[in-house]
């Protein structure tokens, strides 16, 4: 079973990173092949509303965003996180979801054949881990649209320091769990 995650935090190896990272350990624990991509050190650029998608199966644009593709297409489950930067994802969240309008067809039904199970993580300096829900229900749903099937939402709270997630016990055994959870769960559905 693979299972690919994305790490939207310009920091490396900080929070966001941490969070994704422990969601993939319990994924291997399971028995999984884990990959982690950090889109801040890939070549990404914004989509450039050609709708060259519309007609063909990939993007126009010709950059890391074109192998991204393969591993979405080919991934039976996808860890998607970032840090909350204005309330929203961070930006290079937002372009990599911009691209990934390749995922639709022109009715907007989707491309994805295997329909991955989807985690989403997210880091926030502000410690109330609600205060976003709305705007993270809203980026859940969005991934269900585009025929991911979301299967847990992970919010770390209080996240300023490059380590603080790492002082939330609960919160990682529970990423860890999620992880394991998305193998076991792909093995039950295939059984």
């Amino acid at each position: 079973m693979k299972v690919i995650g994305f790490s939207g935090s310009p920091r490396k190896d900080a929070n966001t990173d941490r969070l994704v990272n422990q969601v993939l350990a319990g994924a291997k624990a399971a028995g999984g092949d884990t990959k982690l991509f950090r889109l801040d050190d890939l070549n990404i650029r914004g989509c450039t509303s050609c709708y060259y998608c519309r007609t063909h199966d990939t993007c126009s644009v010709q950059d890391d965003m074109q192998a991204l593709y393969k591993e979405l297409h080919s991934a039976d489950a996808v860890v998607i996180g970032s840090p909350v930067y204005m309330g929203q994802v961070s930006g290079q969240t937002k372009i990599f979801m911009d691209r990934l309008l390749p995922l639709f067809n022109a009715d907007f039904s989707t491309r994805l054949k295997k329909r991955p199970s989807l985690v989403l993580a997210f880091t926030q300096g502000q410690p109330d881990t609600g205060l976003f829900m709305p705007y993270i229900e809203n980026t859940k749903q969005v991934f269900a649209f585009m025929g991911f099937t979301p299967k847990e939402i992970l919010v770390a709270g209080a996240t300023r320091a490059k380590d603080d997630v790492d002082k939330q016990k609960d919160l990682m055994a529970k990423a860890k769990a999620a992880g394991a959870a998305l193998v076991k769960g792909s093995r039950a559905r295939a059984e």
